[in-house]
């Protein structure tokens, strides 16, 4: 999530395809593939039964294959708790609540295996191989768990309105520096990173619910009280759903995109699809055609204003204010480039897509003035609201970390990371378009979407895409934000 906690600092601040791609189906063939059979009890639970078809690709043989589980964070004593403080009374509005995973069978290559656990709250599952699992050899795993859903507002959990069911199941961790990387949960910003694969999904709900889905429903089968859902996704980062009894739905297909609006309690429902529709053609436009085939805006119960997942983004009924409301749209519409299409380490970079998104969101109200957002103002808002925290921070505690590459436990509060992130990297990238010029800026980005589409770049990755177009050395640049070097002043 991404969170959009930006929109609350901006509120303070008055700122206030084609045909599908072939690429999809290529990027597609070799993919991992999660298989996920989901039933969804009315005590919020869920039973899986989850099977994974692992290709070993690292270029070694492996003894083990580690999952990341993400619902220990959500679990009674938990040491990476999902929820600040300071938003304890907002994400619990009924109590504190608690949630987690039983793993209850796992099974390798048919042989069933013992689990074993590593990290706080056990949020790593280690898999081990009975033989070494050989580079380009394949294994089947196997594995049946129950998933107790707390209730509380947040990706994972349920509210009075919505069931949101993200971040469950056990994800491959990434492979990187000779190993199998789980980023632990934490508060600040988004703790996930991970690599596309491909969803094969069966949930069964009671009927009186809709659903919202990564993905595409391929069918939908009423059976007795319940709804069978079968679902594909493609070449996706990770895969999440929401149930509602209380959904209204708008739905247009738009080149090809069948775009969904899910809401429940939305003053004026109809702009708020249109700005949904506008944002997805026009980042299409920018950035490089949005590849897959569906996309739902949800709104839904949830403790920041918003959070992506592919193709299915969160808008919380927390922001009251409309044009708030549309600006939260925007914003994950653009995560669909920004994390869903190009990845990135969102524990270690949060400013990498973080700060894009942002920029995006400005971008859009640069070619759709009826919004009414002077984004001159906007940036210089902007400017002067970091210049302000900075000038707090060295008042209250002396001084101001503003180096930007940093992981989320390294931020001592939230606004602190919403600042270097959201705040700052927004900044960073109107620097940037400053300096290359706004053609070459969008020609970079559309080159950025070219190199990284379904993998994961680093800040440096990004910079040699924007030094490929615009024929400039710009990584002193790129130091100089990262590392707190650059000077930023008041704007009169």
């Amino acid at each position: 999530m991404k969170k959009t906690l930006a929109i609350l600092f901006m509120c303070v601040l008055c700122l206030v395809g084609c045909g599908k791609s072939n690429s999809i189906e290529n990027v597609s063939a070799n993919l991992n593939t999660y298989t996920l059979e989901i039933d969804y009890n009315k005590d919020h639970t869920l039973n899986v039964k989850q099977t994974v078809n692992y290709k070993n690709t690292t270029g070694q043989s492996l003894e083990n294959i580690k999952f990341c589980l993400y619902p220990t964070a959500f679990k009674d004593g938990a040491k990476n708790a999902p929820v600040s403080p300071t938003n304890i009374n907002k994400a619990y509005p009924n109590g504190l609540s608690y949630g987690g995973i039983q793993i209850n069978k796992l099974n390798v290559a048919g042989k069933e295996v013992t689990p074993a656990y590593e990290g706080d709250d056990d949020y790593v599952l280690v898999v081990k191989f009975d033989e070494s699992l050989k580079n380009n050899n394949s294994a089947t795993i196997e594995m049946e768990y129950v998933v107790t859903l707390p209730n509380v507002n947040h990706r994972f959990g349920y509210g009075n309105n919505t069931i949101n069911i993200a971040n469950f199941y056990p994800i491959i961790g990434m492979w990187e520096n000779g190993e199998f990387v789980c980023t632990p949960y934490n508060y600040n910003g988004d703790p996930f990173y991970s690599d596309v694969a491909n969803y094969n999904v069966t949930i069964n709900a009671p009927k009186e619910y809709k659903i919202a889905t990564t993905g595409k429903i391929v069918s939908q089968n009423e059976n007795n009280d319940l709804i069978n859902y079968q679902i594909n996704a493609k070449a996706v980062r990770d895969f999440a759903f929401v149930l509602s009894d209380k959904f209204e739905v708008l739905t247009e297909d738009v080149n090809g995109v069948q775009i969904s609006y899910f809401y429940y309690d939305d003053e004026d429902p109809n702009k708020s699809f249109d700005t949904a529709k506008k944002a997805v053609t026009l980042f299409s436009d920018m950035f490089g055609k949005y590849p897959y085939e569906t996309f739902n805006v949800v709104q839904t119960n949830f403790v920041h204003g918003g959070m992506e997942f592919p193709n299915l983004v969160y808008i919380s009924d927390e922001v009251d204010n409309h044009n708030d409301y549309l600006n939260v749209i925007i914003h994950e519409t653009a995560h669909q480039w920004w994390y869903g299409l190009v990845g990135s380490n969102a524990y270690n970079y949060g400013w990498l897509d973080e700060g894009l998104t942002e920029f995006s969101t400005l971008m859009f109200y640069e070619e759709y003035s009826d919004y009414g957002i002077n984004t001159d103002d906007m940036i210089k808002n902007t400017t002067n609201s970091y210049v302000t925290f900075v000038d707090l921070m060295e008042d209250v505690v002396g001084k101001a970390d503003t180096t930007m590459n940093r992981n989320l436990s390294e931020y001592d509060t939230e606004s602190e990371y919403v600042y270097m992130s959201y705040i700052k990297g927004m900044l960073f990238y109107n620097n940037l378009r400053e300096i290359v010029g706004e053609d070459k800026f969008v020609e970079s980005l559309k080159q950025y979407v070219k190199d990284y589409s379904f993998k994961v770049a680093t800040p440096e990755d990004m910079i040699k895409s924007f030094e490929k177009v615009c024929k400039m050395e710009l990584e002193n640049l790129l130091n100089s934000w990262i590392n707190g070097n650059v000077v930023i002043k008041n704007v009169a």
